[in-house]
């Protein structure tokens, strides 16, 4: 399995970047911010509590991946996201392009196959349940690989849409192929081991 780290990402598709979240060989933390999009600008910078009370929840197609890096070991989880939140407010790493870690952002700390997600909140944080799971990032995949988006069934390539395209050589259909087949491994080991992981705050 290849140790992706983020600069050999930065600037991928949205799924090139998630699948490289889940595949690296090291233990990582991962920055989440809301899309820039007018119509999602009313749920940035709210608490969790404002966000239920609108009978909202963070979803996955509203955020995109802007930073993964190396997760040192820790002991205390609330420790390492208090960390994480002052490093991305006072010392912000230079390949960082995102905003200051705030309100309404979610931190990912994946650590071997559990993955958990925090909802930076006013006060601590919000852990998520389910937010990313590897069933939506296969779908999405997928769907930027198929040639027919009416062929989404977990298949690659079932067949080429009628449309005045460029053939795809066989050694990208191939690459194609194993790369849907380690994302569905990945969602069966993640599916066996979730996080259970109670929720945390600051201290």
């Amino acid at each position: 399995m290849k140790p992706f780290r983020w600069n050999e990402v930065r600037g991928r598709t949205e799924e090139e970047k998630q699948y490289a979240f889940f595949h690296t060989d090291m233990d990582v933390y991962a920055i989440f911010q809301l899309k820039k999009d007018d119509e999602l600008s009313p749920m940035a910078f709210i608490s969790y509590a404002q966000l239920q009370k609108r009978g909202e929840m963070p979803e996955q197609d509203h955020y995109e991946l802007t930073y993964f890096a190396p997760l040192r070991p820790f002991h205390n989880r609330d420790t390492m996201l208090e960390d994480i939140y002052r490093k991305f407010n006072l010392d912000r790493p230079e390949d960082f392009t995102g905003h200051s870690l705030s309100v309404s952002d979610i931190v990912a700390l994946r650590t071997g196959q559990q993955i958990s997600f925090h909802y930076v909140d006013t006060v601590g944080f919000a852990e998520l349940r389910g937010f990313l799971r590897p069933e939506n990032y296969l779908k999405n995949a997928e769907m930027s690989m198929e040639d027919d988006y009416g062929m989404i069934d977990g298949i690659i390539n079932n067949g080429r849409a009628e449309r005045m395209e460029p053939p795809v050589h066989e050694e990208e259909k191939e690459e194609r192929r194993s790369v849907l087949e380690e994302l569905r491994t990945a969602r069966k080991v993640f599916c066996e081991h979730p996080s259970e992981s109670p929720e945390r705050e600051f201290s």
